[in-house]
Order: structure tokens, then C-alpha cells, then sequence
């Protein structure tokens, strides 16, 4: 995702924490956490999508029964 960048802080578990880092290798621990965010937002989108497509539904269908 190109563009503005938003600082975030959270925490994780020291464990995890280690493991990015190890992946990610020095200096690259947010580009990578960034990069494995983007593919679970792809992953789960559709999912999303399908449910807000369920829920503009039945919002339709309780104010067209009125």
C-alpha cells in the first residue's frame, strides 16, 4: 500500500516479537509485518464483502416488508 503512513504501537508476545524479526531481518520488521497484513486483508476480503452484501440485504428486506 502505497502512501501515508500511520505510527501504530501495539504489543506482542516476546516469542512472536523474535520470529518477525528473525524473518524479517534487520531494519525490516515493518515492511514485513506490513506486507503479511496486506495478504490477510486480501485473503479475507471476500469474506467481508460477502457479509456486508448479507447485511445491505437483509436491512433491504426489513424495510421493504414495512
Amino acid at each position: 500500500m502505497a502512501g501515508h503512513k500511520k505510527r501504530m504501537h501495539f504489543t506482542l508476545p516476546a516469542e512472536l516479537a523474535e520470529q518477525i524479526d528473525a524473518l524479517a531481518g534487520p531494519g525490516g520488521r515493518s515492511a514485513y509485518i506490513e506486507a503479511v497484513l496486506e495478504l490477510e486483508l486480501r485473503r479475507r476480503r471476500p469474506a467481508l464483502l460477502k457479509s456486508q452484501r448479507i447485511q445491505a440485504g437483509e436491512t433491504a428486506e426489513r424495510l421493504s416488508v414495512n
